[in-house]
């Protein structure tokens, strides 16, 4: 499809793709060969590959190729190369520049090695050389007897793909990669079938939040990012970590076809502000008609409407809640999908508003409610790569979705929807992690700063864990080790009413003290006593018990017992490991900060200081949780979920 065609059918092709990403490769597609590098391979098949060796040569990276290491190359053909060269008006490799080298050799290289059955609909999980993600997506190809094609940022066919090399992997492209050097708000001007999005995105001035992209004044050491460094956890353990090399800001939208809106009756600019004013003004009708004309202030229920769409976060389809990790279907084989969908929450531009993004075993939905096909909100479905055709997602510093349904934070959502308990996760507590690619990540990745967060002038060991199967819940955490004062700002909450705050935690004998403080930003209180990471559940103090087969009364009674001592046993619908349940585990636990009316015009900031003197002490960060007193003193109890 061309990039037009692709937008308006976007939501035809639900209809008619019958491929999936995950099938079972062809086998008679892809081959492996043993003893050769990359630089082999490639060397050995100069029919193919000349050209592509010639740029590796020009731009340096053949001697990485050459190297031990772990690779996936995305090699692109001799015509692939000969084709791209006529776009620039050149003959030869020799007529491009030496950037013009760097650029494209860059571009088709990942430091790390991917086969088709480690990757999902959606973006590589690493980055390639260029700082940029890649995407992954599956079509038939009416051309080999309907068998799935494989592509990669949508026009380039893996032709061969899988060839296992000693470094890594070789997978042939029939086009070469050219990702977009626009920025975000100007790819979604010239996509075509998106119209009336991109008319209320710069009518409000919302594009003009969507143009950063580099921190320039952030500077770190090569060695510390190439060759990382060490980090000891759990008193003994050593971890090889690396610093982020550059601080980035990225976006994602979300977007309505023209079809869409045009399915609800919305063929104009004006009938969008009225549909705007609609929805908006039931939610805050102490705004209703102040702002109507004022189309960049915050409060115009257009401006609200396209805010609710922009997140500051970069994710591509498979980044939004826990996916997989090399090959491992973490929503399968960690989450206990009967009793729940793994999600994850995330604030938008929107002042003072979240989002909830929800997969259940298939799909990704945003504000839903319910568990798999069991529902009662069905929510806006997010379109996977696969349903788009061939249309341009990626921008230089952000990335936009398609979606099957108007996407509003109206009335039915902050009611029904979000009247939950709220599970936030840690690495979704800042831009920072999802913007350079941490979360998901194989490697351990070190912050010096992270957005949003203050370390009071003591700047601790920080990082990002590399997802493992046996790591904290949804597999991510952010861990401190060494002395660390740290606070940070917890999502909005989504109406007035009262919320117990929670901290779930495990615990060991080689973590810390730490002293929790929560309010807003300048009147922190502590909460409570320090809490005393290093002892277990078992302890008196908190109670823990284990659950009795069959005597749900027996169970609900230890549960009280924690709950008055301000602590809760862990969830019971994650399997670390695949196979160990937290609630069973004597040091997972939820401690419970405080329990107050919350306000959405109010930030809510949590403090939490070690109070030991410890140079080796550890503190995981897993999730916070803000539960609703209709959930944790309903009529109905809460669950253990």
């Amino acid at each position: 499809m061309s990039r037009g065609r692709g937008a308006v059918a976007a939501l035809a092709l639900l209809a008619v793709v019958g491929v999936s990403c995950n099938d079972d490769p062809n086998p008679d597609n892809y081959y492996t060969f043993t003893g050769e590098m990359v630089s082999d391979y490639l060397d050995n098949r100069p029919e193919l590959f000349s050209d592509f060796t010639e740029i590796l040569h020009r731009s340096k990276m053949y001697g990485m190729m050459a190297t031990y290491g772990t690779y996936t190359c995305l090699a692109p053909t001799n015509e692939a190369i000969e084709s791209y060269l006529k776009t620039l008006g050149k003959s030869s490799v020799a007529e491009m520049t030496d950037a013009e080298c760097d650029t494209l050799a860059w571009n088709h290289i990942i430091k790390q090695a991917y086969f088709t059955m480690d990757l999902h609909d959606g973006n590589f999980p690493t980055s390639n050389m260029n700082d940029r993600y890649l995407t992954f997506s599956c079509d038939s190809d009416a051309t080999n007897g309907n068998n799935i094609a494989y592509f990669v940022n949508k026009t380039a066919q893996m032709v061969v793909r899988d060839d296992s090399v000693e470094n890594g992997v070789v997978h042939t492209l029939n086009h070469v990669i050219q990702p977009s050097s626009q920025y975000l708000p100007e790819l979604i001007k010239e996509t075509e079938g998106i119209h009336l999005f991109s008319d209320a995105l710069f009518l409000t001035g919302l594009c003009d939040s969507l143009y950063e992209y580099l921190d320039e004044t952030y500077t770190c050491g090569e060695d510390s990012v190439n060759k990382g460094y060490y980090i000891t956890r759990a008193g003994t353990e050593q971890h090889l970590c690396y610093w982020i090399g550059k601080r980035m800001k990225r976006y994602s939208a979300f977007i309505e076809p023209d079809s869409i809106y045009e399915k609800n009756g919305i063929t104009t600019l004006d009938e969008l502000k009225a549909y705007a004013k609609q929805v908006y003004d039931a939610v805050y009708p102490e705004d209703a008609g102040l702002y109507d004309e004022d189309w960049t202030n915050r409060k115009n229920p257009l401006n609200r409407f396209v805010a609710y769409h922009l997140l500051p976060y970069y994710g591509g389809y498979n980044d939004w809640t826990v996916s997989d990790m090399n090959g491992v279907n973490l929503k399968t084989d960690c989450a206990v999908t009967s009793k729940i969908d793994c999600t994850d929450w995330f604030t938008t531009l929107m002042p003072h508003t979240i989002i909830k993004f929800s997969s259940p075993a298939k799909g990704l939905f945003i504000n839903r409610k319910g568990v798999g096909n069991n529902y009662s909100v069905k929510g806006v479905k997010v379109l996977s790569p696969s349903e788009i055709g061939s249309v341009d997602q990626q921008a230089l510093n952000g990335i936009f979705h398609f979606i099957d349904d108007i996407l509003t934070f109206n009335v039915e959502t902050r009611d029904v929807v979000f009247n939950d308990r709220i599970r936030i996760d840690a690495v979704t507590l800042s831009p920072e992690f999802m913007n350079c690619g941490a979360r998901g990540s194989q490697n351990c990745t070190g912050f010096k700063v992270v957005e949003g967060w203050d370390f009071h002038g003591v700047t601790p060991n920080l990082n990002l864990r590399n997802r493992s199967t046996w790591n904290a819940t949804y597999q991510d955490c952010v861990d401190f080790t060494g002395q660390f004062d740290i606070s940070f700002k917890l999502p909005p909450v989504p109406k007035t009413t009262t919320y117990e705050v929670r901290f779930a935690y495990g615990s060991h004998p080689a973590r810390g003290v730490v002293q929790v403080y929560f309010g807003e930003k300048d009147n922190m209180q502590p909460m409570g006593i320090p809490i005393d990471f290093r002892i277990y559940g078992t302890d008196p103090t908190i109670g823990w018990v284990a659950d009795v087969d069959g005597d749900e009364d027996a169970n609900r009674a230890i549960d009280k017992a924690m709950h008055n001592r301000g602590f809760m046993k862990e969830m019971d619908t994650w399997q670390q490991g695949g196979s160990e349940n937290l609630r069973a585990n004597n040091g997972k636990l939820r401690k419970i900060l405080t329990t107050q009316t919350m306000s959405p015009e109010k930030e809510y900031w949590v403090r939490i200081r070690l109070v030991n003197e410890n140079p080796q002490a550890e503190l995981p960060i897993n999730y916070f949780e803000l539960c609703p007193k209709s959930i944790y003193a309903g009529e109905k109890a809460e669950d253990t979920h």
